[in-house]
C-alpha cells in the first residue's frame, strides 16, 4: 500500500521538474533575445565635425617727423628729434614766440590707437619760459596764424613741465597727427632771465586700441 501511494505523487514530481526546465529554458532563449537586442543598440552609426583656427596678434607702434626730415622714422629718448623753432628760440626776450611743428603717425601696418604728449624734468634757469601745443592741419601750418586756429593739447602759457591732459587718435590708416608747439618769454619777464637757458623733453606716449 505505501509503495503505490508513493508512485502515485511520484508522477506529479516529475512533471513539476519537467515545468521547470521548460521555465528556465525560456528564460535563457528570452536572455539571449535582450542580449542580441543590446548588442544591436550598441553597434551604431558614427560621424564626427571639426573645427580649428590659428591666431596672430596684432601690431602697434608708432614714427615721428619733423619738417626737414624727409621721411618718417623713430626718435628715441638717445635720439630725439631736435624741434626747430621760427623765429629761433636762442635770443628770445619778451613778448617773443617761436613756432615748430612735429608730426606723429602709426606705423605700417599698425592699428589704431592714441597718442599723448607728455613733459619731461625741465633744466636750466630760465624759469619763466611759457609754452603751449596744439593739433594744426599741416606741418606747414605751425605757425602763429595756423596756432591760432588749431585745437589744444597743451594750454597756452603753461611751465614747460605740463603735460598733456588728453590724448590724440591715432589711425591705423596712419592719417599723421600735426603738433605745433608754441615756446614765449611773456611780457613782462624780469631781468634776471637775461642770458639765462633751458632745456626740456617731451614724449609722445602711444596706446593700442
Amino acid at each position: 500500500m505505501m509503495r503505490a501511494h508513493r508512485g502515485r505523487r511520484a508522477a506529479p514530481r516529475a512533471e513539476v521538474r519537467r515545468i521547470r526546465l521548460l521555465r528556465i529554458r525560456a528564460l535563457l532563449v528570452g536572455g539571449l533575445v535582450l542580449g542580441t537586442g543590446a548588442t544591436s543598440t550598441l553597434a551604431s552609426w558614427n560621424d564626427g565635425e571639426y573645427a580649428t583656427g590659428s591666431f596672430t596678434a596684432a601690431r602697434f607702434g608708432i614714427e615721428g617727423k619733423l619738417p626737414t626730415e624727409t621721411d618718417y622714422g623713430k626718435h628715441t629718448g638717445s635720439n630725439a628729434a631736435v624741434l626747430g623753432f621760427t623765429p629761433a628760440v636762442t635770443g628770445l626776450y619778451p613778448g617773443v614766440t617761436g613756432y615748430a611743428a612735429f608730426s606723429v603717425r602709426a606705423t605700417s601696418g599698425s592699428i589704431a590707437g592714441s597718442v599723448r604728449l607728455t613733459a619731461g624734468t625741465p633744466t636750466g634757469t630760465l624759469t619763466e619760459l611759457r609754452y603751449g601745443v596744439r593739433t594744426v592741419g599741416s606741418a606747414s601750418a605751425c605757425n602763429a596764424s595756423g596756432y591760432s586756429g588749431g585745437t589744444s593739447v597743451i594750454p597756452d602759457n603753461s611751465t614747460l613741465d605740463t603735460s598733456a591732459a588728453v590724448a590724440q587718435t591715432l589711425a591705423a590708416d596712419r592719417t599723421p597727427v600735426y603738433y605745433c608747439f608754441a615756446i614765449s618769454l611773456p611780457v613782462g619777464a624780469s631781468n634776471g632771465m637775461q642770458s639765462q637757458s633751458r632745456a626740456q623733453s617731451w614724449q609722445f606716449v602711444a596706446t593700442s586700441g
